[in-house]
């Protein structure tokens, strides 16, 4: 008993997590609504309602609590679509349903999402190489459309490249704060998506079946 009691959380360890965690959401919420650069750790503290204080007892410095903030945003991103990709459908299905997912949740949580995508590519190469860690990640679940057609030779980085075009327009997008737009444009992305895999008379269908 008693050493399970040394194991259990203290409730000031509870409370520092928690507050932890408000910096982070605050920082995600903070740097989509107003830009990475604008962003100080004043307009952090403030929409996380804690203090200077407890902001650097967690993190070194602002870009160090954005890197933290990108990590948990991914991470958060990516539980809600391999909920939908792991799944006993064919690959094609999961495909659409993962994709479907992400753009809901891009519409639901627009600073999130240009936290995400659009403020994290001028947040410095730590952040560049996070959010390329990201893509490689949800690149995984792609990897499997080769087996649609195993005679077909594809290039060794089809799925970082058909990744990269859905990102890309899911981009455009949100720079021009568009983001409600993004659930519409399932069709197109998908189409995007899954080209490369099973060409484009398969893919237009996919995209009729998503419309």
């Amino acid at each position: 008993m008693g050493r399970h009691s040394r194991f259990q959380s203290s409730p000031m360890a509870v409370e520092l997590a928690s507050k932890r965690e408000q910096i982070l959401t605050a920082m995600v919420r903070v740097v989509g609504r107003q830009g990475y650069e604008a962003t100080s750790v004043a307009d952090v503290i403030a929409e996380a309602g804690t203090t200077r204080t407890t902001f650097y007892r967690n993190f070194e410095d602002k870009h160090d609590c954005f890197l933290a903030a990108y990590d948990a945003l991914v991470d958060r991103v990516f539980v809600r679509i391999v909920s939908e990709c792991d799944g006993e459908e064919g690959w094609l299905e999961r495909m659409r349903k993962g994709l479907g997912t992400l753009l809901d949740f891009f519409a639901d949580e627009p600073e999130m999402a240009r936290a995400a995508v659009v403020e994290v590519a001028g947040a410095g190469a730590d952040a560049r190489r996070k959010h390329s860690e990201a893509l490689t990640r949800f690149t995984a679940y792609l990897d499997g459309g080769r087996k649609l057609h195993p005679e077909v030779e594809l290039p060794e980085h089809i799925s970082a490249m058909a990744a990269g075009a859905v990102s890309a327009l899911i981009f455009d997008e949100l720079v021009a704060e568009r983001s409600d737009r993004l659930p519409a444009l399932l069709p197109d992305l998908l189409f995007a998506m899954l080209v490369p895999y099973i060409g484009p008379a398969a893919a237009a269908e996919e995209m009729r079946r998503a419309a």
